[in-house]
């Protein structure tokens, strides 16, 4: 038996209310860093962020890759951040808070964040929020109407002794799931296996008795 491989491509951006799955923000999407070591008090800021929403459990959750997340007007690095607490708003928006560098340092360190995200009457799902320093001198970053957008994945998991299932969100409904062999090839085949509809996500078993395949989600 030969593994299965699995390519995740990236498509166009689609509008939707948000959902569990995966989003990044715009291209030119821009926060304001303030504090008393910023040089100038305050800066404009490049941000981009590519976000994991579980919004399934009791308590939803939020992991963010930031590659270039700003620290007291330092120069940008590297971040994933995980959400310790989230909750669902009264007003139908998701709260995420718990510590930025949690990812960095075992212990607690006092650099905070509040984030919101929220639906827009036009579909367009909003971020907002602040990353902050909760100690002795002013640090924050201030995120403002950040719009997000939902970005084509595939997740793959056993089915079975001989098969597995390729998942993604029902957002992308007009993409169609494609195979080749190689990651190169010219040509992609639709693949033809039953596609089943389960709350926000579709899904297709595929036996794992083939050659290597990669697999890709395509808007025609």
């Amino acid at each position: 038996m030969k593994p299965m491989v699995l390519a995740l491509f990236l498509g166009l951006p689609a509008h939707a209310q948000l959902q569990s799955g995966h989003y990044v923000t715009l291209p030119a999407a821009t926060v304001t860093e303030h504090g008393d070591r910023v040089p100038g008090g305050s800066r404009v800021v490049p941000f981009s962020a590519m976000l994991a929403v579980d919004l399934k459990p009791t308590q939803p959750s939020l992991a963010a890759f930031i590659p270039n997340a700003v620290l007291e007007g330092g120069a940008p690095f590297a971040l994933t951040v995980h959400s310790a607490s989230g909750s669902k708003q009264p007003d139908g928006s998701y709260r995420f808070e718990g510590d930025y560098l949690r990812d960095l340092y075992t212990n607690d360190t006092q650099y905070l964040f509040d984030w919101r995200f929220s639906t827009r009457t036009n579909g367009d799902v909003v971020w907002n929020g602040n990353t902050y320093w909760a100690g002795g001198h002013i640090w924050y970053v201030a995120i403002s109407n950040l719009t997000v957008v939902p970005a084509p994945w595939l997740e793959v998991a056993h089915a079975g002794a001989s098969s597995l299932q390729l998942t993604w969100a029902t957002n992308f409904g007009d993409y169609i799931l494609e195979s080749a062999a190689e990651l190169t090839a010219p040509t992609w085949n639709a693949v033809t296996n039953t596609v089943t509809n389960t709350g926000d996500h579709f899904s297709v078993t595929l036996g794992t008795d083939a050659n290597n395949a990669f697999y890709r989600l395509h808007r025609p």
